[in-house]
């Protein structure tokens, strides 16, 4: 069959890949062991919820991120020159409507490119009307959503990155603004409410996270900061306290909230978090919400809503409860800024535009840029899963929990209290410490944790082989030099690994078939030297490998064209693809690892930009030890589209997102 001759002829390009997973690959900072079997550690979750900004418009040139692709240049609504992304030294900002009628737009179904149509749409020079709305203030450009800040404006939250953990595939969960995107954040719905079309709800019938929390005696509370914030359509400023009703604090109109005194007592001053952090009071579960001031909602200032999401952290790790806490930091939508990736569908209400997501934590990664896609819900999930809550809806249920982001191994890291006015970048780094005897495992796709049965593992530690040793034939061995790994699984059964790669830090390995689901422990053996860790098995952990070796970027992949005479040639992905003539059909095959354990074809699929792409294959490479293999035929309406981001799902988990460029 036409299948397996190209399943033969793609095999081609796959040694150049195998050597890279034989050679150790760079090396990276603060791998562990996954976050669930200690999340215990974690008890104190602190979500902070900034306001209108995308992530390319804040780490879009971000070192190793998903950030601008080169050569984006929009139309000029107004018949001028093209407009790129551009550095913006301003430190107010206009930015652009940001409904869900906007976000429709903006998106254009995955092409990205509405952005300045809708700010120019929505600029009117001289209009008389109040600040904050996006068609008066700060006044004058509406290019300002192609704009861009970086370490000379945020400094702070680039240090944060650098020293701790930036999510790079983090979706507002709704496609809309700002009060839908604070009731998934707490309920992972907004009860069909979307904005555009429809009258502001007046109260909400169902259930959202405080009252599970509360129902199972877990201490919370929502910290508001008292003052003013946006109102309809942004031009209509409202007051914001504790116990009103608004866009940023919907808790108040949800009756399981306003008629329990014990609930309603929770809603408080973000006055009392400095106070709660000081006296080591701070609940279990907290969230803290901003006044426009120090929203960064245009036209906020930047600087202001730095200094006090810095004020914020600084309290965190200046509190005795430091040792015990995590914090998240996101932004709430978009805000009309430009951000090139199109958001993965999930259902009919998004998801939404890609933004910002920090975190940061004594068991946080250092310099770790997490690829994994993400929504509010992950931060529900991540709660339910450490309380024992039942997710609500199978936006909750479904989400990633974020634990790739913990490294609950290591030894806790001392806190880094910044100026809140800005620190230098990059900040120094910290040493991280392992006790001794930890192996700390990572995909070798991507370095997060993804892990099935017979996918590729890289494992780091100390003592774990005499020297450097590579597998220099198929099958693989279980022992190289003196090196072992047994993986025992959930059932009690023990395996050899086999092996591709021991040194004394590192090993590469694959893990043995028919591990069960479950946590397994990792042992590696050494002599007398023994290593542990443990991994969570599931029955897919999909990673795409890159020709980065970071789990970003151009993937390690093949190209095949099919000619309408019936011959084809394949050559390994090298630069932009071309879709050749009409006639022909161009397929991408990615490798990766993680997937040959998908339940059906039919539960993989995969989107190229904003183009769904036919998987015709999805399995095993079948000449190399846990190499699997990805084969999508590319839609020919992508053609001259250069960048595209190509994502991959299985099973209903998302692999790392890699980019291509088509011609």
């Amino acid at each position: 069959s036409f299948m397996k001759r190209w399943i033969l002829l793609a095999a081609g390009a796959v040694p150049i890949l195998i050597w890279l997973l034989i050679a150790p690959p760079r090396a990276r900072t603060a791998l562990t062991v996954v976050a669930p079997p200690g999340l215990e550690k974690i008890q104190h979750f602190i979500f902070i919820m900034q306001e209108n900004r995308s992530f390319d418009s804040y780490f879009g040139t971000y070192p190793n991120a998903e950030g601008l692709p080169p050569g984006i240049c929009l139309a000029d609504p107004a018949g001028g020159p093209c407009i790129s992304p551009h550095h913006d030294a301003n430190d107010v900002n206009r930015g652009g409507p940001h409904n869900w009628s906007n976000a429709q737009a903006d998106i254009n179904q995955g092409a990205m490119d509405g952005y300045l149509r809708q700010s120019f749409a929505n600029f009117k020079p001289g209009a008389n009307c109040t600040p904050p709305a996006p068609d008066c203030s700060p006044g004058a450009d509406p290019r300002d959503v192609m704009g861009w800040h970086d370490q000379r404006e945020i400094s702070n939250y680039w240090s944060y990155a650098n020293l701790f953990v930036l999510q790079d595939r983090l979706f507002e969960s709704v496609a809309s603004y700002s009060l839908p995107a604070h009731l998934y954040m707490l309920a992972a719905q907004s009860g069909g409410y979307i904005g555009t079309g429809q009258s502001q709800p007046t109260t909400y019938n169902f259930p959202e996270i405080t009252e599970l929390l509360t129902s199972g005696k877990i201490d919370w509370k929502y910290y508001v900061t008292s003052g003013s914030s946006p109102g309809t359509l942004d031009g209509d400023p409202e007051d914001l306290a504790p116990h009103k009703y608004g866009f940023w604090n919907p808790l108040p109109a949800f009756p399981a909230v306003k008629n329990d005194p014990t609930q309603w007592a929770r809603l408080v001053d973000s006055a009392t978090f400095f106070t709660d952090a000081m006296n080591g009071a701070l609940p279990q579960v907290s969230w803290v919400i901003p006044s426009s001031p120090v929203s960064e909602h245009p036209p906020a200032k930047i600087s202001s809503g730095m200094s006090y999401v810095t004020s914020l952290i600084n309290a965190v790790m200046q509190s005795p409860q430091w040792s015990s806490s995590a914090i998240f930091i996101s932004w709430d939508d978009w805000g009309g800024f430009y951000d090139h990736v199109a958001p993965p569908p999930v259902d009919q209400y998004g998801f939404g535009i890609r933004v910002p997501g920090l975190i940061i934590s004594p068991y946080a990664r250092q310099g770790f840029i997490d690829h994994k896609t993400y929504s509010f819900e992950s931060w529900l999930r991540i709660v339910e899963e450490r309380f024992g809550i039942a997710p609500m809806q199978a936006r909750d249920n479904n989400a990633l929990d974020m634990s790739d982001a913990f490294d609950f191994s290591q030894q806790p890291r001392d806190p880094v209290v910044f100026s809140a006015s800005g620190a230098q970048y990059p900040p120094a780094a910290q040493s991280i410490v392992h006790p001794p005897g930890t192996l700390v495992n990572v995909s070798s796709a991507h370095y997060g944790y993804s892990f099935a049965p017979e996918s590729i593992v890289s494992a780091f530690g100390a003592s774990l082989a005499t020297a450097p040793v590579a597998a220099s034939s198929l099958p693989l061995p279980t022992s190289l030099g003196s090196t072992t790994v047994n993986v025992k699984d959930s059932l009690g059964a023990t395996r050899l690994a086999p092996l591709f790669y021991v040194s004394p830090g590192q090993i590469n390995y694959v893990i043995p078939a028919g591990t069960a689901t479950g946590s397994a422990t990792v042992i590696a053996t050494n002599g007398a030297n023994t290593s542990a860790g443990i991994i969570p098995i599931a029955s897919v952990g999909p990673g795409l490998f890159t020709t980065t070796q970071t789990g970003q970027g151009s993937p390690a992949a093949s190209v095949t064209t099919v000619h309408s005479d019936g011959s084809q040639s394949t050559q390994a992905l090298s630069g932009p693809i071309s879709l050749g003539s009409s006639s022909d059909q161009v397929y991408l095959t990615l490798y990766g690892t993680g997937i040959r354990g998908r339940s059906s074809l039919s539960n993989v699929s995969a989107r190229i930009g904003g183009a769904a792409a036919s998987v015709l294959f999805a399995g095993s490479q079948g000449s190399f030890a846990g190499l699997d293999q990805v084969n999508l035929l590319i839609p020919s309406s992508l053609r001259g589209k250069g960048y595209q981001v190509v994502t991959v799902t299985v099973n209903n988990q998302t692999a790392n997102q890699v980019a291509i460029q088509i011609q």
